[in-house]
C-alpha cells in the first residue's frame, strides 16, 4: 500500500497547498497500486487563516477517468410505464433507436444530439403530449451511465423532447470515505532504567495537531503542557512536579514534532517503579475524510489501451454533499504510470507443445488384441472374448452369440429377461396390454369393477386411500379449494354480514360449498357465491331476533366449475 495521499482542499476554491501537494502539484500514481486517501476541507476564518470547515454530515466520492468519455461497446435499454425496448447498441444509428423505442413510446422522432455518436433526440409525435424514459445501463462497457434529460417539456404547440445521453463511468470511484481524527499526542517507555541506563520516554506529537494541551503526571500530580512547548519549558515544568525535583529529567528534542524525555541524576540509571502517564484529550487534532482506493480496475486498462501510451492523464475529480447540495471540490489532471511487477502476476514455466507417450496412454486405451480391437472394430471382455463388435453393429453374450443386432432395425436373440420375468418365445397376447403383460413388462389384471373409479384404482391409476366411496360431478372440468380464516363481526338479529374471499380461478356461477368450523352459536347459517372471476363472498345468515358474533375461525370454501 502507498503512503497516505493527503489533499487539503480550500471549500471554496479547491486545491491548497500543502499535504501531498507542497507545491500545488500531487505526486504521480501507479496502475495497481493501492492509495489512502484523506480529504481534509477548510475555510478562512475572521482573521484570514484556514481551519477546519464547519460541515454538517458530508459525503465525498472521488473518481478518476476522461471526462466526456463515452462507452466503447455493450447495449442498453430504455424503459416507458409500457415496458422496456428491445437492446440498444452504445453507438446505434436513428433508425435503430427509433426501432426500438417505437414498441413502447409508439410514433416517436429521434435525431442525433452532439458529437459522440452515443446521444440521440427523441421528440414526441403530437404536440402537448408526455414524453418520459428510464434507463437501463445493461451490458455497456466500460461501466457507463445512460442519462436521460428533458429537453423540452409538452404544452399546447410544443413538441415534448428528450435526450438521451451514454456518459461513461470513472474508470477509478469511492464514496466510501469515513470522518477520522487525525494523528495525536502518545507517550511510549523505550528504555527501561537500570545500573547502566537511564529511564527514557518518547513524546510523539503528531502533524495533524495544532492546538490545545496535553498534561503528563507522575506519582498523583500533574502538569498541564502547551502542544507547542519547547524541551526547555518542558524540563522546567517537569522538574517542578513532586516526586521527580529540579535537575531529575532531561528533555530534549527528537527529529520531528516529539520529545524524548528522561530520568537522570537522582532518579537516574535505575528502574523508576512510578510511571509517567499522559492524558492528550486537550490535544486538538485536523480532521480527515479518508478511503482507500486501487489503481487496479478493467476500466483503467482501457484508458491505456485507448492512451497506447505507458502513462496517462487523467482527471481526478473530488465531489462533496452537504445538506443535499452537491459541489465539485477538485478537478486535477492526475498522472498514472504503468507498473512493471503485476501485482498477483506469476510467469508459467514453459510448457511442451505435445502428448508424450505416457500422457496418450494414460487418456485413452491402448489397441491391443485382448482390449480394444482397433483394426478390427471390437471390444473385448477380461478373457479375451469378443462383447461388443461396433464394426459389425452387435452385442454377444459370454458364449459368443450375438444377441442384440443393430442393423437396419433392433433385433434381440435368445431368451431374453425382462425384470420378473423370462420371455423365450413371441408373445400371444392379441392386444398391446396383454402382449406386455406376457413378455412381463407390465403386471396386469383385467378389472371387475363397474364404475370408472374403482377400475382405474384396481389398474393402479388411481389411489384408493382405503375409501369405498366416490363423489362425482358429471361434466365438472375442475374443483378449487382452499381455507380462509373468517371474521364476520357482529350480525344483527335477522340480518346477514358478508366477507370477500379471493379464490383464484373462480368463475361467475361456479358452485361454492363451505366446510365450517366446529361450533358456531346456534341460529346461523353460511351460504357463499362468486360475485367475480377470482373472487367470492361468504355469508353469515343471522335467522334468530338478537345478534350473535361469531368467533374467528378456518373455513374451508370449495369451488366447483363447469
Amino acid at each position: 500500500m502507498a503512503s497516505n495521499i493527503d489533499i487539503l482542499l480550500d471549500k471554496s476554491s479547491g486545491l491548497l497547498i500543502g499535504g501531498s501537494a507542497p507545491a500545488g502539484v500531487l505526486p504521480a500514481f501507479t496502475r495497481n497500486d493501492v492509495y489512502p486517501f484523506r480529504l481534509r476541507v477548510l475555510e478562512r476564518n475572521a482573521g484570514g487563516s484556514y481551519t477546519d470547515a464547519s460541515l454538517s454530515s458530508p459525503s465525498f466520492s472521488l473518481g478518476i477517468g476522461n471526462i466526456g468519455a463515452v462507452a466503447t461497446d455493450g447495449q442498453f435499454k430504455l424503459t416507458t410505464t409500457t415496458g422496456t425496448s428491445t437492446a440498444i447498441s452504445f453507438n446505434a444509428t436513428t433508425a435503430q433507436v427509433l426501432s426500438a423505442v417505437s414498441a413502447i413510446a409508439g410514433n416517436v422522432g429521434v435525431t442525433t444530439y452532439g458529437d459522440t455518436g452515443s446521444a440521440w433526440i427523441i421528440t414526441a409525435a403530437t404536440a402537448n403530449t408526455a414524453l418520459s424514459f428510464g434507463a437501463l445501463p445493461f451490458t455497456l462497457f466500460p461501466t457507463a451511465a445512460v442519462q436521460v434529460n428533458t429537453r423540452r417539456a409538452p404544452t399546447a404547440s410544443v413538441y415534448a423532447q428528450q435526450i438521451v445521453s451514454l456518459s461513461r463511468n470513472p474508470a477509478v470511484f469511492s464514496s466510501s470515505f469515513t470522518s477520522i481524527s487525525g494523528d495525536g499526542i502518545s507517550l511510549t517507555k523505550i528504555q527501561d532504567g537500570s545500573t547502566s541506563a537511564n529511564e527514557t520516554y518518547a513524546l510523539s506529537i503528531g502533524n495533524d495537531v495544532y492546538g490545545g494541551s496535553y498534561s503528563l503526571s507522575y506519582g498523583g500530580y500533574s502538569i498541564g503542557i502547551g502542544y507547542d512547548q519547547s524541551a526547555a519549558n518542558v524540563t522546567t515544568m517537569l522538574s517542578a512536579v513532586t516526586g521527580i525535583g529540579s535537575g531529575n529529567i532531561s528533555v530534549i528534542s527528537d527529529s520531528k514534532r516529539g520529545l524524548i524525555i528522561s530520568f537522570v541524576n537522582a532518579l537516574g540509571l535505575q528502574n523508576v517503579t512510578t510511571q509517567l502517564q499522559l492524558d492528550s484529550s486537550g490535544i486538538q487534532s485536523y480532521s480527515w475524510y479518508t478511503a482507500t482506493v486501487t489503481m487496479s480496475t478493467s476500466e483503467m486498462e482501457e484508458l491505456f489501451n485507448e492512451a497506447g501510451t505507458d502513462t496517462i492523464t487523467p482527471t481526478l475529480e473530488i465531489e462533496m454533499t452537504e445538506s443535499g447540495q452537491t459541489k465539485t471540490l477538485l478537478q486535477y489532471t492526475a498522472t498514472i504510470s504503468k507498473d512493471l511487477i503485476l501485482t498477483g502476476a506469476l510467469v508459467p514455466a514453459d510448457l511442451a507443445l505435445y502428448y508424450t507417450a505416457a500422457q496418450v496412454n494414460a487418456g485413452f486405451i491402448a489397441d491391443s488384441a485382448t482390449n480394444v480391437n482397433a483394426v478390427n472394430r471390437s471390444l473385448k471382455s477380461s478373457t479375451g472374448v469378443t462383447a461388443v463388435n461396433y464394426g459389425g453393429r452387435t452385442l454377444v453374450n459370454a458364449a459368443g452369440s450375438t444377441v442384440v443386432s443393430f442393423g437396419t432395425g433392433l433385433q434381440l436373440s435368445g431368451n431374453i429377461g425382462f425384470y420378473g420375468a423370462t420371455v423365450t418365445a413371441q408373445p400371444s397376447g392379441t392386444n398391446i396390454v396383454s402382449g406386455l403383460t406376457n413378455i412381463g413388462l407390465i403386471s396386469y389384471t383385467q378389472p371387475t369393477a363397474l364404475n370408472v373409479v374403482s377400475a382405474l384404482n384396481q389398474t393402479g391409476l388411481l389411489v384408493n386411500n382405503n375409501t369405498t366411496t366416490f363423489g362425482v360431478f358429471p361434466l365438472s372440468s375442475r374443483t378449487l379449494t382452499t381455507t380462509a380464516s373468517i371474521y364476520f363481526g357482529a350480525v344483527a338479529g335477522n340480518n346477514t354480514n358478508s366477507v370477500s374471499v379471493t379464490v383464484t380461478g373462480c368463475q361467475i356461477n361456479d358452485i361454492v360449498l363451505i366446510g365450517l368450523p366446529a361450533s358456531n352459536p346456534n341460529g346461523l347459517s353460511f351460504l357463499g357465491h362468486v360475485t367475480t372471476a377470482n373472487g367470492l363472498e361468504i355469508d353469515c345468515v343471522n335467522a334468530t331476533n338478537g345478534s350473535q358474533t361469531p368467533a374467528t375461525a378456518t373455513y374451508r370454501i370449495t369451488v366447483i366449475g363447469y
